[in-house]
Parts: C-alpha cells; structure tokens; sequence
C-alpha cells in the first residue's frame, strides 16, 4: 500500500520527497493526467508550508504557516481546491493526513525533524 494509505502513522519521517511520483503515478481517486499532476502538486506544497513552516519565527513565514494550516484544518468541500478535495481526488484520507500533521508538528521531536527535512 501506498504510504498515503491507513497504514502506520504519519510524522516527520514518513513524509518523503518521492511522494509526490507516487501521488501522481497512483491509480487511487478520481483526478487523472494533468489534472492529478495538478492536485498532487497542491497537496504536496500546503504539507511543505504546514510542516517548514509551523516553528517559523519571522512574520513572513508565520503566516506561510498560518495560511497552510487553515488549508489543511478548514473541513470543507466549498472551494474547489479546498484541502478535503484535494485529498479526495487523490484518494487520500483528509482526515488520517490532517490527523498526522497535527501530531507531527506537535511532537517533542519536531525540531530535529524540521531540521534535517530537505525537500
């Protein structure tokens, strides 16, 4: 299974570059060829912001965060590119993934994580 799936957990460490291939290569949800080129690449830039962001110390990039995290936390489907149809026409479970970003970002562990990501 895909590591977008219900398998394990989601953290710092399961979040890999290589993600966005199979996102885009996968055959789950409905979004096909340019379109899911598309989604995957929304989906896969607000996780960035989310995740580079959340212990940003600068105005700026407080609120690159801040605009991230209520993308991934507003449960709607009102915006074309809200973050549930993004999930959903990925095949991706909104709510496991908005689940395993809270939880990364709050872990005692973060900061080391942040500091070797390189995506």
């Amino acid at each position: 299974m895909s590591s977008w799936g219900h398998t394990g957990s989601v953290d710092g460490d399961s979040i890999r570059p290589n993600m966005l291939a199979e996102l885009v290569e996968s055959e789950r949800g409905y979004a096909r060829g340019p379109e899911r080129v598309l989604l995957s690449a929304i989906l896969f830039d607000g996780i960035q912001a989310y995740m580079n962001f959340a212990t940003a110390e600068s105005e700026g990039q407080r609120q690159k965060y801040i605009e991230a995290y209520r993308w991934v936390h507003r449960e709607s489907d009102d915006y074309v590119f809200s973050f549930d149809n993004v999930c959903d026409g990925l095949g991706v479970d909104s709510d496991y993934l908005r689940y395993g970003l809270a939880n990364a970002t709050n872990s005692q562990t973060f900061e080391w994580k942040r500091a070797r990501r390189n995506f």
